[in-house]
């Protein structure tokens, strides 16, 4: 176990100093994630003009439908923003982010390998698009996985709250932020689970079935350093989380525009979440290869 320790702690420490470096002197990795963010906040422009007149009415019929005539008002309109980017961002991340995500992966494995520590964007943009449909169903693995997860903790928590009396005689708004902190922590277990799969598909060229074979295996080596390296960025984003949970409750104590300020302080903590968590990953498992290289040798 101390050996274990050491060997974690020091692979750790190896990956978050080189991550760190590599984002202070290559800020150009952050570009692939940058596009999405603006993207994400243009999305955001976008819907503002979509649920005022005239624009409005040619989604009047969705809304009546599924929400109520009060969401075609101020402030609940307002709100309507917020679901709608819920779907918007989830196809961003699910399609471009996968992309994205292979091209900052083949930026830093340039960028380690070669002698002059040097990348192309478009030479990762190249190598992720070759891999795009192998990266893309490991995506779509871990999505679907953390909605049904996350679908199971929404029912858990609407029979809690349907409950006359308190349940195990803890209040109602308390079991809102318990089921948020723990479906954060379940889907960032989930992600840590695959963390290393679309790494794999990128740098050793493999198939995703072979990717994730190779994944767990390296997974059941490390997973301490998968924990630390995925689930604790993560946990950076429960505050806006949490706030987002019970928006409407915070938009009547504040102002109903503190919509904004939620929704565009989770863009930009996606932004750096996404960087550090890519960055550091392919970093960490590039480390852990290069070393069973030395040890073979």
């Amino acid at each position: 176990m101390p050996s274990y320790a050491r060997s974690q702690g020091s692979l750790l420490q190896r990956t978050w100093e080189k991550t760190f470096f590599l984002l202070r002197t290559r800020r150009m990795l952050i570009l692939p994630f940058a596009i999405i963010t603006g993207l994400e906040i243009i999305t955001i422009a976008a819907l503002f003009f979509l649920i005022q007149p005239p624009l409005v009415k040619y989604i009047a019929p969705v809304v009546l439908r599924f929400w109520g005539e009060q969401f075609l008002h101020y402030p609940f309109n307002l709100l309507l923003i917020s679901k709608f980017f819920y779907y918007a961002q989830m196809g961003l991340a699910v399609i471009l982010g996968t992309f994205m995500s292979g091209v900052t992966i083949s930026a830093v494995r340039q960028y380690t390998l070669t002698r002059n520590n040097t990348f192309l964007l478009g030479q990762g943009a190249k190598q992720a698009l070759l891999r795009f449909v192998h990266l893309l169903i490991i995506t779509l693995i871990v999505v679907c996985l953390v909605q049904i997860i996350y679908s199971l903790e929404q029912k858990v928590l609407f029979k809690i709250m349907a409950r006359e009396r308190n349940f195990l005689g803890i209040a109602k708004d308390l079991w809102v932020i318990i089921g948020t902190c723990a479906a954060g922590v379940t889907s960032g277990l989930v992600q840590v689970l695959f963390a290393f799969a679309q790494t794999i598909v990128i740098g050793d060229n493999k198939n995703f079935l072979s990717a994730l074979m190779r994944n767990f295996k390296f997974i059941a080596g490390n997973f301490f350093t998968a924990i630390m390296l995925v689930l604790l960025p993560l946990l950076v984003y429960l505050p806006v989380a949490l706030l987002k949970a019970d928006l409407f409750k915070l938009m009547n104590q504040t102002i109903p525009e503190v919509l904004f300020v939620v929704l565009g302080a989770g863009v930009v903590l996606g932004l750096l979440i996404n960087v550090v968590i890519t960055v550091s990953v392919t970093i960490a498992y590039l480390e852990r290869s290069r070393e069973a290289e030395e040890e073979q040798e």
